[in-house]
């Protein structure tokens, strides 16, 4: 068996955004933040993705937020294949990341599903170029973050 040696990669681009659009069959602005989600969730557990990384979503499966699995299967390597992405029907946009014993949970900011929905025109979305270019962390997603043991922790709600 064959597996992936090198990291997946921790930067948006071009490159990731167009192997994204490949995968889920067009681009649109929450693929893009599940694409933000994984690439944040690499970075903060310094990981490699694919097999040393677990996530659970928690939003409401139907397009467009289910879109955000897709971003995340892409920019992460988790995959409903591998059993290392799951999914639970609720309110909101959560992202709970695993990794060995680090946990980092990311929720999309109402302000932002307000802003996609307020600028939503069929599929063209206004806000798009936003997402694409300004959305680090700490513009569109919050982090519940425990100070004691200075872990990110994924709340068990």
């Amino acid at each position: 068996m064959n597996f992936v040696e090198e990291p997946k990669q921790r930067i948006f681009n071009e490159s990731l955004e167009e192997r994204a659009i490949e995968f889920h069959g067009h681009d649109g602005p929450y693929m893009v933040i599940g694409l933000r989600m994984g690439l944040t969730a690499l970075e903060m557990l310094d990981c490699k993705g694919w097999f040393d990384l677990e996530c659970e979503v928690r939003l409401n499966w139907n397009p467009p937020d289910s879109c955000v699995i897709d971003g995340i299967q892409s920019s992460t390597g988790c995959t409903m294949g591998k059993k290392n992405i799951s999914v639970m029907e609720q309110s909101g946009v959560i992202a709970c990341f695993m990794s060995g014993e680090k946990e980092l949970t990311l929720v999309l900011r109402p302000e932002v599903v307000s802003m996609i929905n307020d600028n939503m025109v069929g599929e063209d979305m206004h806000c798009h170029e936003y997402l694409r270019n300004s959305m680090g962390s700490q513009l569109a997603l919050s982090q519940d973050y425990c100070g004691a043991c200075g872990i990110y922790p994924c709340s068990s709600s």
